[in-house]
């Protein structure tokens, strides 16, 4: 079911137009700079709440990512689809011209390539060599860090946070898309997300509630809590 799905989404489910979208949303570096502004603004402007959720996402990235993936990366040891699996499609961003933003990327041709895994058909299984796993697939990061994120964003501001669960979505798909993960890949990372992003907001609300009175009276004033429609 895994492959199958993998092969749908990956060589079949594909048009220009979706190759040229989902490369751009795969590739980290392409908006990457974007996101950092946005969030240098967040921390600048934004009010007490966002300036919490913010905190509260970070943590949970950190959870679900730095220590649930990373672990789960090195025991299980899985390779990406690329490197085992004959056919698979690989879609990366293209080139941007000299001196303009990775962003302008979007504008160019996607580059598309077929890479042969070292997979012997006459045997059930994969044989791969050491040195060809040099990407561990299994959980996803990627998913995992952009769903732990809408789950803080969700547990802090309700429907309003739910906004970016559409975009948590899409760049796990884009992820099968352009050939780096398989479908359990993405699940996995998406349940190591939601658990991190659970744990790091009510963790920190718990310690909100405990200590805010003592170390920051005027705001544990304003903000008893920082999860509002929890009590």
């Amino acid at each position: 079911m895994d492959q199958q799905l993998q092969i749908l989404i990956n060589r079949e489910w594909t048009a220009p137009w979706s190759d040229r979208l989902f490369s751009f949303i795969a590739d980290y570096g392409a908006w990457a700079p974007w996101l950092l502004l946005l969030l240098v603004l967040a921390l600048v402007f934004g009010n007490f709440r966002l300036r919490a959720a913010i905190l509260a996402a970070g943590l949970a990235v950190g959870l679900s990512d730095g220590i649930g993936v990373n672990l789960l990366k090195h025991a299980v040891g899985r390779p990406r689809p690329s490197q085992v699996e004959p056919g698979v499609r690989v879609v990366k961003l293209g080139s941007t011209p000299a001196k303009l933003p990775r962003i302008c990327a979007l504008l160019s041709e996607p580059v598309v390539s077929f890479p042969q895994g070292n997979m012997i058909p006459e045997i059930p299984g994969m044989l791969i060599e050491e040195s060809s796993v040099e990407g561990r697939s299994f959980p996803s990061g990627h998913a995992a860090n952009n769903m732990a994120v809408a789950t803080v964003l969700i547990l802090f501001f309700g429907w309003r946070g739910a906004i970016y669960l559409p975009i948590a979505l899409l760049i796990a798909y884009s992820r099968i898309y352009t050939g780096s993960h398989w479908p359990l890949d993405i699940l996995a990372g998406m349940i190591l997300g939601i658990v991190g992003g659970w744990l790091a907001a009510k963790s920190l609300d718990l310690l909100w509630r405990r200590f805010a009175r003592k170390i920051a009276p005027r705001f544990a004033k304003g903000h008893p809590t920082l999860i509002p429609w929890k009590s």
